[in-house]
């Protein structure tokens, strides 16, 4: 995830502004376990990291970065929507 400020949007993209944090996303071991079972992510060959190994997560949950998903239909195929406040001071 990247957080810019004071960017111009045009029909596909941006132009200007600053780049003023980039960070991480994450989904529970669980869900994340579901998702790569599914095409196309079941096709990749890359390990994952996952969260038990990664320092970035503290293990605190969604106030930390850790998503909270809703299910959009019966199964992770049918897509999930996700949640997650974010606060960011440019100072």
């Amino acid at each position: 995830m990247r957080v810019h400020t004071d960017v111009t949007l045009t029909d596909d993209s941006y132009t200007g502004g600053d780049i003023i944090h980039t960070g991480q996303l994450f989904f529970h071991p669980d869900i994340s376990t579901e998702i790569q079972a599914t095409s196309p992510y079941s096709a990749n060959t890359t390990k994952e990291t996952r969260l038990t190994d990664d320092g970035s997560d503290d293990d605190a949950g969604a106030p930390f970065g850790l998503l909270t998903l809703t299910a959009l239909g019966e199964s992770v195929s049918d897509g999930c929507k996700a949640t997650l406040t974010v606060g960011v001071s440019t100072a």
